[in-house]
């Protein structure tokens, strides 16, 4: 049995080899663990236990999680920042790593320079913290509010164990780009830590945009690309890729499903289709697929998938997943005798477009909340692209706003609302004001007739 590798030994031990790509030159893994080991010797020297992280920078993030490992400190990685969702967040932690002037936050707030400054007065940490790392992050959970998922530095460390024994060989030492964030597990363990186990660079940033994301794998080919199925699915038609595609030999898909359409378009341009991660926050990764192989999902070394008997749902064991017992997941599954599945669907109401996760109910809840709505439902609505839709029944202050100001200035005025809790890729596109929402004879929502709200020709958002 192969041992698993420990993360803070590996942050210690360093090396000359290159570790970091980023604008100002190649920085070293001897460099960054240096970087660190001040870091943690300012952030020892204070009293705050659990701190939040939340930097764009992904060297900069890189850096500040490895201190914060080797000083000990228990770390909290919101998936986004918006002012309501870290006031709501903000119970969870006692201090802040950011660039992010976050003026509502009562605890202390810190930047990258302000700690190298404060531990130029200290000697550099040893970085022997002892005992288990703590780590909270967070997904939207079906009460409607952010849910903390409580991981350990154990958890993260056996679930890399299982990808290096799975891909490590296949991926091994070329550069990893990505367009996701490092704030949400898959890019942390994908972005992040899992390319420092294998001694394969990171190259600094998260690009959002193909032409940026295309000339960093230009300069840096042959790399890995890291990227969610909201941005591989406009790839192929990007005459950039089609051009330079051959940069890329490596390409890791989650954060969603890649439609079949989608991975033929990217295989009969590359040759090869995407290796799908399925998994969530709470079970890390679960199973993988390449669609030009099957359209079954395998399970990863060592985990073990079943059908739960009560909701017919995916229920999965696995070392890496915190607890004894199975957890059962949201998807309804066909399991096949050689233990692979095919997914059948979503069995709640967590939404998921432009490869995030969104909690239906906190979102009618948020639009509930304005002072112009009596009742609000949101869907999905999945044709050319993904896209979030609301159904929103207007009291009497909102029916005077929309005949005052029309129905883009109202959509408008909702949208403002709900980027306070949600970031701007997940607001819905299209809006449609009915009197009631449609109901049964039971008074119980008919979602058929909300999606028929929006299956008109009518094309205005």
């Amino acid at each position: 049995m192969t041992t698993i590798l420990r993360l803070r030994p590996l942050f210690l031990a360093g090396g000359a080899h290159t570790q970091l790509l980023s604008a100002r030159g190649p920085v070293t893994a001897n460099q960054l663990r240096d970087q660190a080991l001040r870091l943690a010797a300012a952030l020892q020297a204070r009293p705050e236990q659990r701190w939040a992280l939340w930097l764009e920078n992904t060297g900069e993030f890189l850096v500040s999680f490895m201190a914060l490992v080797l000083a000990g400190k228990t770390l909290c990685l919101p998936g986004n920042m918006q002012p309501a969702t870290a006031s709501a967040l903000s119970r969870h932690f006692d201090a802040l790593i950011s660039r992010t002037d976050f003026q509502d936050l009562a605890c202390p707030a810190v930047t990258p320079e302000q700690l190298h400054a404060a531990a130029a007065e200290l000697p550099a940490s040893d970085g022997q913290s002892q005992g288990d790392i703590q780590l909270m992050l967070f997904t939207s959970g079906s009460t409607g509010e952010p849910k903390a998922i409580g991981k350990t530095l154990d958890l993260l460390e056996r679930e890399l164990h299982v990808l290096q024994q799975f891909a490590g060989q296949q991926l091994g030492q070329q550069p990893v780009l990505s367009t996701v964030s490092h704030q949400h597990i898959y890019g942390l363990l994908h972005l992040v830590l899992w390319p420092l186990l294998r001694r394969a660079p990171l190259v600094d940033g998260v690009f959002q945009y193909p032409e940026e994301m295309l000339a960093s794998a230009i300069q840096w080919a042959p790399v890995t690309l890291l990227s969610s199925p909201t941005h591989l699915k406009r790839l192929p038609e990007n005459p950039q890729f089609s051009q330079h595609h051959g940069a890329i030999t490596q390409v890791i898909s989650s954060g969603g499903l890649l439609e079949a359409e989608a991975a033929r378009d990217f295989q009969q341009l590359t040759g090869y289709a995407p290796l799908e991660i399925l998994g969530s926050t709470e079970t890390g990764g679960v199973a993988w697929r390449r669609q030009d192989q099957s359209l079954l999902w395998q399970p990863l070394p060592s985990v073990v998938c079943s059908v739960d008997a009560e909701s017919g749902c995916l229920a999965v064991h696995s070392a890496h997943l915190g607890q004894s017992e199975a957890f059962v997941m949201g998807d309804r599954i066909a399991l096949q005798d050689d233990g692979r599945f095919e997914l059948l669907g979503r069995a709640d109401r967590l939404l998921k477009v432009e490869g995030k996760r969104v909690s239906a109910s906190e979102m009618e809840n948020r639009l509930a909340a304005h002072d112009w709505v009596a009742a609000a439902i949101v869907i999905l609505l999945q044709g050319r692209r993904e896209e979030i839709a609301a159904a929103v029944v207007l009291n009497q202050a909102g029916r005077d706003a929309l005949a005052k100001s029309g129905k883009l200035a109202v959509n408008q005025t909702l949208r403002d609302h709900l980027l306070l809790a949600f970031e701007r890729p997940v607001l819905p596109r299209r809006w449609r004001y009915p009197a009631a929402l449609p109901a049964n004879a039971q008074g119980k929502v008919v979602m058929a007739d909300i999606h028929s709200l929006f299956a008109a020709e009518d094309s205005a958002p």
